[in-house]
């Protein structure tokens, strides 16, 4: 393969509206790409263009700000356990992989805003107003909510179809999901984010549009450019949803090598089950808490820095 394939939303939610149970050709589609590759094309997801260019906008313009006033919102300020989730984080705060080391980028960090709460990755994030970085806040929440409302359901209920499962059969997993929401820069002429699985169900990514790519995916054989394609989102099976399905579907690794000499965005939402909800993987007697596997995650990456999912396989 030297391109991802394409799924289209609009096809896999024909049969999720409709109530029935039999696969349609994309949801046969979407089985054959999960089992083969974990990585595609999203299209048809009914999330404006605009919406989306103007989150880019806004978060590029938090970007450039002066270094002192992004701190104001870093993860040393944040309240949500652990504080490494949320908030902002400097070039070099973040490590994906150990052998490239820590990443030539920023983030900002954001989650679903519950009330405040002992529970992992629950509660509210301190973010910039308007005074400070104009429509930064709003613009991503109401991404945030659209992807929430319109992406991941159907997905999610795509995904139960093409295991054969009722069409439902994810949804109490997820009535009070964990989305770690984030919003990235790429620097000029050496951006980086090494080579890593990401460690959910699903990762939901929208990237700007340039003609020549910066993502890198292995597909099972080697590594190829994915290139940006207009009006598509990314999706990637996460560790999570190798574990649920007992490895039928597996994580794929990627990598970001940023070359060009503009600066890039990209926002990627990670999907996760509810805090605390336990599952048995596919033909086993088997729970997992996926609050125990983000948490470990999180220790590799903020604490040991051995990198993101399963870096530490990758070369």
């Amino acid at each position: 393969m030297d391109s991802l394939p394409i799924i289209s939303l609009e096809k896999l939610k024909q049969i999720d509206l409709s109530g029935g149970n039999g696969k349609n050709p994309e949801n046969q589609h979407l089985y054959n790409v999960c089992l083969e590759h974990g990585f595609f094309y999203l299209k048809d997801h009914g999330i404006s263009t605009e919406l989306i260019r103007e989150t880019m906008a806004a978060s590029r313009n938090f970007f450039e700000l002066p270094e002192e006033v992004k701190k104001q919102y870093g993860q040393d300020k944040q309240t949500v356990y652990p504080n490494t989730s949320r908030g902002y984080v400097p070039l070099y705060g973040e490590t994906l992989h150990q052998t490239t080391g820590p990443d030539m980028k920023e983030i900002f960090d954001l989650g679903v805003e519950r009330p405040t709460s002992d529970l992992p990755f629950t509660g509210q994030t301190l973010m910039p107003d308007d005074t400070v970085a104009p429509n930064f806040a709003s613009s991503h929440y109401q991404l945030q909510r659209e992807v929430l409302t319109k992406i991941v359901p159907h997905l999610l209920r795509g995904l139960a179809i093409a295991l054969d499962c009722p069409p439902d059969w994810f949804d109490p997993y997820f009535d009070k999901l964990v989305a770690i929401h984030r919003t990235i820069y790429y620097p000029p002429e050496g951006g980086i984010a090494g080579k890593h699985t990401d460690n959910g169900i699903f990762t939901v990514l929208f990237q700007e549009y340039f003609p020549t790519p910066s993502l890198r995916v292995y597909t099972k054989d080697n590594w190829i450019d994915a290139m940006c394609l207009e009006d598509a989102a990314i999706v990637n099976l996460g560790d999570m949803l190798q574990l649920w399905t007992n490895h039928l579907f597996v994580s794929t690794p990627h990598e970001v090598l940023h070359n060009l000499n503009q600066s890039r965005i990209s926002i990627p939402f990670f999907i996760y089950p509810n805090v605390n909800a336990v599952f048995q993987p596919i033909g086993t007697s088997q729970t997992i808490n996926p609050t125990d596997i983000m948490l470990k995650n999180y220790n590799s990456i903020w604490v040991k820095k051995t990198g993101g999912g399963r870096a530490l396989e990758l070369k």
